[in-house]
């Protein structure tokens, strides 16, 4: 992949760098000449491929070729980061007959364009063709969000556009000094030889505008080569710079790391790559805080919770920067979280998981007193739009005029298409100092204040499972959303109080000490989950003012008619008995029955292959009775099951009988159940 790709352009789309597995064997070359849209499609040349996939489209008499050449268009739009033509592309899919990932591309898009009330509709079609489908009911609900905070902007901010914009990409300003803003640019520099095929622009650099002369110059010769370089951070004092670079590989790929530079009297140092930094890993978008002794960044790696994840390292009294750290999953989710700042005790940071108005939004969020991150808070508009809206920076060397609490800069492509990404400065207007925050230096680096542990809390975040195949609860569980706007219900006693979740599916609760609670989470299309806490059970840690437990509730999707295996409920040959290792498994099934009153289900049972088909079918059905007599013992109502025995008709494990080992055989013992209704 050619260098500019995860700095300009991939890292802003979190695009995978393993796209597409079936690549051209003569393709390996980023700069090699396609003949076909889909050529250039595969080696990412998407400035390219969008024009040969309109001319292939308008040759085609093939509906079916016709509705993949308009999706792939779409999707060519998309990482041009243009969203309009996009849309127009992904609607000609889905109207083409592509299916349904068109109509949920084109819905995406067209709440870039804060077209919320198209995009509701959209996503109501994809309901209607899959009402179980919690993601398509979760959209719907954040575009009416976004569209109460467009609607109610906060008037206290202006926002303009700044004077050293170009037809280019603009984008990650960061104040080094009164008056002068380090950004990234990839507008046209004659020092670069060559063309950006990705954008059919030019590569990356980072550049130095004088806010009080206009004067805009390309940053040193050691920084900016004829890769691409972009997203710099500066210490405070201007002795040490890190900042993005790509490199190419073999292939059209390629890696970005973070590099670091050291001034040395009026030149910089050979830039080197940071120590923690492994191979085929995507760094990117550094922050340092706390006086160059901390930083913060993102990267893709494996290990991480999805997408691009914020990190944090810190550098030691010898200098050396220690392993980095992820910072959790109240900041990080399965979408893409980037362009990390840090403003006093506040990290600013950007994420298209999180709820909000649409692409990439601007959030902030700080360490508690007890050294956990709070959940993050949208900034809403105007500060977000439908757009994406990265890289806010405060600017420190400015001097407010009266009335102004805040300056700084930030980057958007709500400009429209010919302006791509464009910086923007705001102002926030005010009488009083804004809050001051705990700290964003992680809780490893500073101490808190040792104060009376009086007051506990509960912080409830609400989720549902991601399955690698969304339609099947069997496939793998990849990662979790959240569940806004929810109802959740808290018994004390006899007595109930019903609170709702925010938009992240979050809540905060203050509890009484020495209290036996039920939390008792619902959504619709889901089961409902309950957690208890007895509040006397929880460990107060001695010179803490406040105590605050975290949990995660998981409610699952209703599959209506799909079996859903029942893990670790097993048999023994030729048995029917309940084994002692099943019973866990079936308790935790009876407490989604009594948490789920007004649900019935089917209870199935497998056997392996050995045997006659008659005595299999006998036999299961033996053992789907059984497990159904223990629910019983448990308290559930007998009418709400049925007990099916289905014999080895159908096994989890195709061997050859003869052929199968125990544990195969031991895997096709299996029970399942079906929620009926």
């Amino acid at each position: 992949m050619s260098p500019k790709i995860v700095i300009a352009m991939m890292m802003r789309t979190g695009w995978c760098l393993v796209f597409i597995v079936f690549l051209l064997a003569s393709a390996c070359s980023f700069t090699r000449k396609v003949q076909t849209g889909l050529q250039a499609y595969e080696v990412k040349q998407y400035a390219v491929a969008v024009k040969l996939f309109e001319n292939e489209y308008a040759a085609s008499r093939n509906p079916q070729d016709k509705a993949r050449l308009a999706f792939l268009s779409g999707e060519s739009y998309t990482r041009l980061l243009d969203p309009a033509s996009a849309s127009t592309w992904y609607l000609k899919a889905h109207e083409d007959g592509f299916g349904p990932d068109a109509l949920d591309r084109y819905a995406a898009t067209l709440k870039q364009q804060e077209k919320y009330p198209e995009a509701i509709r959209a996503y109501e079609e994809l309901l209607k063709a899959s009402p179980n489908n919690a993601s398509y009911r979760s959209s719907i609900t954040l575009c009416r969000q976004a569209m109460d905070w467009k609607k109610n902007a906060n008037a206290d901010y202006t926002i303009t556009p700044v004077a050293f914009n170009s037809p280019a990409a603009d984008y990650s300003p960061q104040p080094v000094g009164p008056g002068l803003i380090l950004f990234t640019s990839d507008r046209d520099n004659r020092q670069h030889t060559g063309t950006y095929l990705w954008t059919g622009r030019d590569f990356s650099d980072l550049y130095l505008a004088n806010t009080n002369t206009g004067l805009v110059s390309p940053f040193d010769d050691r920084i900016n080569t004829q890769e691409n370089e972009g997203t710099a951070s500066m210490s405070a004092d201007g002795s040490m710079i890190v900042f993005t670079r790509c490199f190419p590989g073999q292939t059209y790929d390629a890696w970005c790391k973070l590099m670091v530079s050291y001034r040395r009297g009026n030149n910089w140092s050979d830039p080197e790559v940071l120590p923690f930094v492994r191979d085929k890993i995507n760094y990117g978008h550094p922050a340092l805080a706390a006086g160059g002794t901390t930083l913060f960044f993102s990267c893709d790696a494996p290990e991480g919770f999805g997408g691009h994840d914020l990190y944090f390292t810190q550098r030691d009294v010898r200098g050396q920067w220690t392993e980095p750290a992820n910072l959790g999953p109240v900041i990080n989710t399965m979408g893409d979280e980037q362009y990390p700042t840090v403003y006093g005790d506040t990290l600013y940071f950007s994420s298209n998981h999180h709820p909000g108005l649409g692409g990439l939004d601007i959030f902030k969020t700080w360490l508690d007193a007890k050294g956990n991150w709070v959940p993050p808070l949208n900034l809403k508009a105007p500060i977000n739009s439908g757009a994406d809206d990265f890289g806010l920076a405060v600017d420190t060397f400015a001097v407010l005029p009266e009335g102004v609490l805040l300056q700084g800069y930030f980057s958007s492509t709500r400009g429209g298409v010919s302006r791509m990404d464009d910086i923007y400065a705001f102002s926030l207007i005010g009488t009083t100092t804004p809050e001051v925050v705990t700290a964003t230096t992680p809780p490893v680096i500073k101490e808190v204040e040792q104060i009376e542990n009086t007051e506990i809390y509960l912080s409830l975040s609400v989720v549902e499972p991601v399955y690698e195949i969304p339609d099947d609860p069997n496939s793998p569980k990849i990662g979790t959303r959240p569940l806004p706007n929810g109802p959740v219900i808290m018994t004390e006693g006899r007595t109930d109080q019903r609170f709702k979740t925010d938009a992240q599916g979050t809540m905060l609760l203050k509890l009484e000490w020495n209290t036996p609670y039920i939390f008792t989470g619902r959504y619709r299309d889901h089961l409902a989950t309950s957690y208890a806490l007895n509040t006397g059970e929880v460990h107060r840690t001695p010179g803490k003012r406040i105590t605050t437990v975290n949990h995660v509730m998981e409610l699952e999707p209703i599959f209506k008619g799909k079996e859903i295996v029942l893990d670790n409920i097993f048999y023994d040959y030729d048995e029917w008995a309940i084994r002692n290792d099943a019973r866990p498994a079936l308790d935790e099934l009876a407490l989604v029955l009594k948490t789920n009153p007004a649900i019935r289900i089917q209870l199935s049972s497998h056997t392996d292959c050995r045997g006659t088909e008659e005595y299999n079918l006998e036999l299961s059905q033996k053992r789907a009775q059984s497990a159904i007599e223990y629910l019983i013992s448990q308290g559930i109502v007998a009418n709400r099951l049925v007990a099916l025995g289905l014999g080895e008709s159908s096994p989890a494990v195709n061997c050859i009988c003869e052929q199968c080992t125990e544990d195969q055989h031991q895997t096709n013992r299996r029970t399942t159940f079906t929620i009926l209704d």
